[in-house]
């Protein structure tokens, strides 16, 4: 076990209360003296149980299914705490060390819950330096206000569409739509077949198709699937009573980020001046059966008392069709945000930041790799402060910080320059380890971040 690592999340609280929801961090399966859970045996009593008696298909399911277990109790405390339960969960990100194993996974959420939240499950990488930890889980959580709140509640979308495993493909909170990762599986039919390419789709999707075998067998997967996800958005959306129009954040998971081009320019499609926040990462892998994206999104239902608020995107931390952020009703999502300098190009040294935001380092010589992962990770803190300035708040006002970064011993160097910026208001934390976690060559690091800005200051949650 890592101890120095788990130190480090040690200073970041368990969770973070604002207005009607609860931001939870990352959380892994645990057990006894803070290790990872290796065994069905460490959990026994509690979940399904391994499912199988035999010795090695237990040893194999093992680790995935007894941090599973794990994870699920420990949600059930922390909640039972705050006198809520599971059901109060509107959207958690199972982010897997392998997701082969997902079916293990699945096999233990469907004995915890009757009506699942929205979900993204994506495969990245290390949790922890060890590489013991096979499941990190966060959530948000709707507690609703007042004595008689509107709550949260499963929601049809598109009813032609059933979910590809155990979760919602809506769920609404009050005025907000939480959407699951949508992936180019037309489950509207019984063989649920993957959208390989142009022919897969109807003509008004086939924009980019130049009728010349190379460029369509390259570029026609990634085009028809962007695509085919964002019209299948669309119509979950409209069964929810909302639209487009009406998206606040977008996240996009990308099998191979070199498919970047090729989505955007369907996205563009999708999305005229008023974009929504957007955070693209790389992803080991996403969805299933070929998939090479998924996208989950946010919005809010018109006629709810809300209305969105776009903050103009940032020349420099802002390279494609999206809003720097995007708020409503006090709700508010920051696009993704990589390691640049001024300039717009990723920070190698020091050398390339501006005095003031060197400030912020560390005290001590950082060189090579290490050098230029802190000189980002101080570029990062420098955009997320004017980001939220731009907003109107303080930094006390993010509730949930996810850092990305291409290798997570690294987080120790980097992560004195974060406790540093936030001070005593530090928000959920999720640290996750990726190959490329952004679009721009030379990213080592991003963030993203949720912040609340409606009434009440936000408030830790300890546990």
């Amino acid at each position: 076990m890592s101890k120095p690592f788990f130190k480090l999340l040690a200073k970041w609280p368990t969770g973070v209360a604002a207005g009607p929801f609860l931001f939870y961090s990352g959380q892994m399966g645990l057990g006894a003296g803070g290790r990872p859970v290796r065994s069905f045996a460490e959990v026994e009593g509690a979940g399904p149980g391994p499912g199988n008696e035999h010795g090695w298909v237990r040893s194999m399911e093992g680790p995935v299914g007894g941090q599973a277990i794990a994870l699920y109790e420990r949600y059930r405390t922390l909640l039972g705490a705050q006198g809520l339960s599971l059901a109060n969960i509107v959207r958690y990100h199972i982010f897997q060390r392998d997701k082969r194993s997902f079916p293990v996974f699945d096999r233990v959420r469907r004995s915890y819950e009757k009506a699942p939240p929205a979900s993204t499950a994506v495969g990245l990488g290390r949790f922890e330096p060890t590489d013991a930890v096979r499941l990190n889980v966060d959530s948000i959580v709707y507690r609703g206000t007042g004595a008689r709140p509107e709550g949260r509640a499963v929601l049809a979308g598109s009813g032609k569409h059933a979910a590809a495993a155990h979760f919602s493909h809506v769920i609404g909170a009050g005025p907000w739509l939480f959407l699951a990762g949508q992936i180019p599986i037309d489950t509207s039919r019984s063989e649920a077949p993957l959208i390989r390419g142009y022919a897969d789709i109807p003509k008004a999707g086939r924009f980019l198709s130049v009728g010349r075998s190379h460029e369509d067998a390259r570029n026609g997967p990634i085009a028809a699937q962007t695509w085919f996800t964002y019209d299948l958005i669309r119509k979950h959306l409209e069964g929810a009573g909302s639209s487009m129009d009406q998206v606040m954040n977008l996240v996009v998971y990308l099998q191979d980020m070199r498919d970047f081009p090729t989505f955007h320019r369907v996205h563009e499609h999708f999305f005229g001046a008023r974009a929504p926040a957007l955070t693209v990462i790389e992803a080991g892998e996403v969805g299933h059966k070929g998939t090479l994206i998924e996208i989950e999104p946010t919005a809010i239902v018109p006629g709810k008392g809300v209305k969105l608020e776009a903050l103009a995107p940032d020349a420099a931390t802002c390279g494609g069709r999206m809003s720097a952020a995007v708020q409503a009703g006090g709700l508010a999502f920051l696009s993704g945000i990589p390691g640049v300098g001024p300039d717009g190009a990723p920070a190698q040294s020091l050398a390339d930041l501006p005095a003031a935001w060197r400030k912020r380092a560390p005290a001590g010589p950082a060189r090579g790799p290490a050098a230029t992962m802190l000189a980002q990770a101080l570029a990062v803190a420098a955009h997320l402060e004017a980001r939220m300035k731009a907003l109107g708040h303080p930094l006390s006002r993010i509730v949930h910080l996810t850092i990305f970064l291409d290798d997570i011993d690294a987080f120790a160097a980097i992560a004195p320059v974060f406790t540093k910026l936030f001070g005593r208001h530090r928000p959920a934390l999720y640290v996750i380890e990726l190959a490329r976690p952004a679009p721009i060559d030379g990213a080592r690091l991003s963030a993203t971040a949720i912040a609340w800005t409606g009434d009440g200051d936000p408030a830790p949650i300890d546990g």
